[in-house]
């Protein structure tokens, strides 16, 4: 009787060690109270009771004890935004998430101050959703959505080699690689009528005048070779189409003044990018460089 006297008591004297004074972070009305109606991090009350966090987060799995985000609970949302009427701004900062997040939580739990959530269906899942025109254009649904309208793969034909290839919907790419550009380039009268012994005379020397670099991110030739298997080009500032439009011979696009070295990735007749429109070389454009070249 005396054993089993003595057993009980420790045994309820060590329960009470546990979710007592020297260990609070057992109790499950400790660790609620602390976790979900004060709001404090399983890191703030780990410090507070001198244990790992990892500690604290094992008896909140034991007790099942689980906080969904305040902003996530429309009741909480609701009294900040109508009632107490704060700005979305100021909730999200409390919160720790950014604006669209709380945005995103209103419109879910069709919460509105007054202003008009419209309804759209996703261009991309098509699926129906609410959204607020200041905040977004109503296109997609969410950001995955949106990414994957971008990244859309479509295929086209290789101009030079005939063959099939795939880019980004987005892109305005031609052909399949820089070979084929450049071989696609260099065909044809037009090209030996303007490409002649004099320009190649003129792009060694803005070579030499940019150090063999990109003018504007400074890769090196060799570097440029070895990442795209070809040279740094040398780049007309003026398109030598423009010269030819003007009845000016092709020599004048060659001066020095209209050249400069740039690498594939700043090149703007590369593939992928866009090609400046000829309405850009105005004739204040062309007065301009008559100037430059003299």
């Amino acid at each position: 009787m005396f054993e089993n006297g003595t057993s009980s008591q420790n045994s309820d004297s060590r329960l009470a060690t546990d979710g007592g004074e020297n260990r609070p972070y057992r109790s499950a009305k400790f660790l609620r109270e602390q976790y979900v109606e004060r709001r404090k991090s399983s890191n703030e009350i780990a410090d507070s009771c001198d244990v790992s966090p990892s500690t604290v987060r094992r008896w909140l799995d034991r007790h099942d004890i689980d906080r969904t985000p305040r902003y996530k609970q429309r009741d909480w949302l609701y009294e900040q935004y109508v009632t107490e009427g704060r700005y979305q701004e100021a909730i999200a900062e409390e919160c720790g998430v950014a604006k669209t997040t709380i945005c995103h939580w209103l419109a879910r739990h069709e919460i509105t101050d007054g202003g008009s959530l419209q309804r759209a269906e996703c261009a991309e899942c098509g699926d129906a959703f609410r959204y607020y025109p200041s905040v977004r254009d109503g296109a997609f649904c969410s950001t995955r959505c949106a990414n994957k309208q971008r990244r859309r793969q479509v295929e086209v034909i290789c101009p030079f080699c005939d063959e099939p290839f795939e880019r980004r919907e987005s892109l305005d790419t031609q052909y399949c690689s820089m070979e084929c550009w450049g071989q696609d380039q260099r065909t044809g009268a037009d090209y030996r009528r303007y490409y002649s012994t004099y320009w190649l005379a003129q792009r060694e020397q803005v070579l030499e005048r940019d150090g063999y670099e990109c003018a504007i991110c400074r890769i090196s030739d060799g570097s440029h070779r070895d990442r795209f298997g070809r040279g740094l080009e040398v780049h007309h500032i003026v398109p030598v189409r423009m010269f030819a439009a003007w009845d000016k011979p092709p020599k004048d696009a060659h001066s020095i003044g209209n050249l400069i070295t740039l690498c594939r990735t700043h090149h703007p007749d590369a593939p992928g990018r866009t090609v400046e429109p000829d309405e850009k070389w105005s004739e204040p454009s062309k007065i301009a460089l008559k100037e430059r070249i003299k």
